[in-house]
């Protein structure tokens, strides 16, 4: 899947020509076609004032600075214009927002620092697509790092709630909340899209993307379907030293979503949808870096790992029915789901296992083929008043049943072929072929019971108070052979149970100070379920199972805009206590989790937007978080007292400007640029297995630097006509954002190569200067 690099120069001058040969315009200043959002003005030259976003944070339709907690939304004008396509390029508009990535479907979030480094178990961030959550709740499912990143070519906006949403959202909402909004149907318009993308990396390879939307209403204002459809190649930057092969972790990205809405009478609307989306990817964006120094000891974008690992194939369903029926005095919503996430991944275990030289003189490598299969069925029905009355309130019902299957094949390889080889015999007892294979199916109950009350004490101050109670049933069992396991033919080594019940609450007063000012304070809390352990036999001292992990969150918030609407501030300050933290611990010879972590979280996020002159628009995310263990991590991680929670940066910045003009018949135009800063992060804690004489006990987790990018767009536009360039990274930086975790687990600096002998660590690292030309026509 390599792309032709001498293609670059060819797609650099077409956007060259873009931007130079045609007047600057218009710059996707208008809703999603057919979408029924908030108007705006149809002459770039009218934007003066700050558009007014509605979002669903609580479950009702709000102004986004009405919401008494911090709210972040990127609309579909904000996801067009700054051309962003996965969580990374979100990061930049959301204050507090980190992303933790091995490679494409390989992603971990996280927010205000709440995570326990990339080895964690579990999703300390929700995932929402409309009513739909999406991801496993239970350990036992690769949720923390596989998480869904929908194409957001046919969203309505991204909603970010930041801070603990156990009430409203339940397990797995401990740092936050992300909700994928999509476009509804529209039963009156006739809609449609086409778009077609264009994009090259410097020294690297080229991709395409097509997208498609139709919008066909059935019968008028009764019954409307919408259809979008997308695909894209995302262009490889990293090439293989060894094995000679370029642009290795070129991914490719199709799928699509098809929506029915039926409102048979004006208080009454079914939806049906359905979303599949699947990726493919090659390799990934990891380099091989000197451990101590953090420079590339190949080349700057060059890697070297053993044949046939890297590969990663995620397939996404994801089946959704809302019902909505308004009784006057209350509203009934019913949400049904079904969802399902399949993985293939390949890894190089060679650090791991290094088994030596073969008989011919090759090195072994060792694979690692890990699948994963989810299935999640939710329902939730949720009755709730109407708005603008004294009291409100908002009850529900949720249920879910979900299954995983995680299963693990490790053998012997041939470093350089990638073909499955015997392994050393001196190793591996008579009858043993394999180095270790296991399945894991899993099952995970639950239901919940929540609540909300909104007192509206006078005009200007109110106060909301919630509770949600948890209980769930797990079941855990591991089927394995191999030399790992001790032995040679399948057998049941596990089977585990475990039950846990959780409750949850939020607090939160307001204050209008005025019409465009909010005061409010808000504790609220959050969790993420607890499971049996995965230990073979009673151990004294192990337990056979680790209880839900819970923070509780206090902050202060204020939200206010200038009287014309052309000024915005957003602000927080927080301080989260997070307690019973699951982190890996040990029992000689034994490693399970424990609950032996304890954490707190504290700093402060702005939001700004000002438009200071007709068609101008700046606006800064900025946010200060210092997150750090309370009391040492247990044994045998090596995390103190004081030290950084990993990759939490403190500091985060993100800088967005854009002046959209008028030409003059007809023609519209824009420019934009945006900087957005990301603080050294501290990594992962560290195995630690102090040998006397042979291997010192670790010193603190190394840290990785902090990066800035910046990246620049221009557009032009006449009537349903939309061109516009950009160049991301402008100017090439070279940000990791995870560093390996073989070193960590071996409790040494690096690993050695098996062919070259260097010791290196392998890092994941930013895509470098992007070049990217978009032509799209609505219909």
């Amino acid at each position: 899947m390599n792309s032709r690099r001498n293609m670059s120069l060819r797609l650099s001058a077409a956007i060259a020509a873009a931007l130079l040969g045609a007047p600057l315009a218009h710059a996707q200043n208008a809703p999603a076609p057919g979408a029924a959002q908030e108007k705006t003005p149809a002459s770039s030259r009218e934007v003066t004032t700050l558009p007014t976003i509605v979002v669903t944070a609580s479950r009702r339709s709000e102004t986004l600075q009405n919401v008494a907690m911090p709210v972040s939304a990127l609309t579909y004008h904000d996801l067009q214009r700054q051309h962003m396509q996965d969580f990374a390029d979100y990061a930049a508009s959301i204050p507090g927002f980190n992303v933790v990535g091995a490679g494409p479907g390989q992603t971990e979030l996280s927010i205000r620092g709440i995570a326990s480094g990339s080895v964690q178990p579990s999703a300390s961030v929700g995932i929402y697509v409309d009513e739909s959550p999406y991801g496993s709740s239970s350990v036992f499912a690769e949720g923390a790092m596989l998480t869904p990143n929908i194409d957001p070519a046919d969203l309505e906006r991204i909603e970010v709630l930041r801070g603990p949403q156990g009430t409203l959202y339940g397990a797995g909402a401990l740092g936050g909340v992300i909700r994928f909004i999509t476009v509804p149907p529209d039963t009156h318009d006739y809609a449609g899209r086409l778009q077609l993308d264009g994009t090259s990396v410097s020294g690297g390879g080229n991709g395409f993307g097509v997208h498609g939307m139709v919008n066909l209403p059935m019968v008028t204002d009764k019954l409307a379907i919408r259809a979008n459809v997308y695909d894209r190649t995302d262009p490889g930057f990293v090439d293989d030293a060894g094995l000679g092969k370029q642009e290795v972790n070129e991914s490719q990205v199709k799928g699509g979503r098809v929506s029915l809405l039926w409102t048979p009478t004006a208080t009454t609307s079914l939806r049906v949808t359905a979303l599949a989306q699947n990726l493919n990817s090659d390799g990934n964006p990891i380099v091989a870096l000197d451990p101590d120094t953090l420079k590339p000891e190949y080349g700057s974008r060059q890697q070297r790992i053993a044949a046939g690992s890297g590969g990663f194939d995620g397939r996404y369903r994801l089946y959704n029915a809302t019902f909505k029926s308004d009784f006057n005095w209350a509203t009934l919503t019913s949400s049904s789901s079904y969802s399902t996430l399949d993985s293939f991944n390949m890894l190089d275990a060679t650090p791991l296992f290094f088994l030596g030289p073969q008989a011919n003189g090759q090195p072994y490598g060792t694979l690692e083929q890990d699948l994963t299969h989810q299935t999640k069925a939710t329902q939730e029905f949720r009755l709730q008043s109407p708005t603008s009355q004294t009291i409100e309130w908002l009850g529900g019902v949720f249920l879910t049943h979900e299954t995983a299957n995680h299963p693990q094949h490790i053998y012997a390889s041939d470093y350089f072929s990638g073909t499955a080889v015997p392994p050393p015999a001196f190793l591996f007892p008579p009858g043993f072929s394999t180095i270790g294979d296991d399945s894991q199916p899993s099952t995970y109950d639950a239901w919940a019971v929540y609540g909300s009350v909104t007192w509206h004490i006078t005009d200007k101050f109110d106060v909301e108070a919630g509770l949600r109670y948890s209980h769930d049933k797990q079941h855990y069992t591991q089927i394995g052979s191999g030399l790992l396991f001790g032995v040679p033919t399948t057998t049941v080594m596990l089977d585990k149970r475990s039950s846990d019940s959780s409750t949850t609450f939020s607090f939160t007063p307001r204050y209008h100070i005025s019409d465009k000012a909010m005061l409010y304070a808000r504790v609220a809390s959050g969790f993420l379920p607890g499971g049996p352990n995965v230990v073979t036999v009673a151990i004294p001292g192990v337990p056979q199972t680790f209880s839900p992990t819970k923070l509780t969150d206090y902050e202060l918030g204020l939200k206010t805009s200038s009287s014309d609407d052309r000024l915005l501030v957003d602000l927080s300050a927080y301080y989260i206590d997070w307690t019973k933290i699951p982190l890996i611990t040990f029992v000689n010879p034994f490693t399970f989790l424990g609950n032996g972590g304890q954490a707190q979280s504290k700093g402060v996020e702005a939001t700004i937007a000002w438009v200071p002159a007709r068609g101008l628009k700046l606006s800064v995310d900025a946010a200060y978080n210092d997150a750090t263990l309370t009391r040492d991590a247990p044994y045998p991680s090596n995390g103190k007292r004081g030290d950084p929670l990993p990759y939490a940066p403190k500091f985060t910045l993100g800088l967005n400007g854009d002046y959209d003009f008028a030409l003059g018949a007809g023609w519209n135009g824009y420019v934009g640029a945006s900087y957005h800063f990301v603080d050294e992060r501290s990594t992962d804690f560290a195995f630690n297995y102090p040998i006397p004489g042979i291997l010192p006990e670790l010193p603190a987790s190394p840290t990785i630097p902090g990066y800035g990018t910046i990246n620049l767009r221009a557009g032009v536009g006449h009537g349903p006509w939309n061109i516009s360039a950009y160049v991301k990274n402008v100017t090439n930086q070279r940000g990791i954002v995870l560093g390996s975790t073989f070193a960590n687990f071996m409790a040494i600096a690096g690993q050695p190569n098996p062919v070259t002998g260097k010791m290196e660590d392998n890092a994941t690292i930013i895509t470098p200067r992007m070049f990217g030309i978009s032509v799209s026509r609505d219909f």
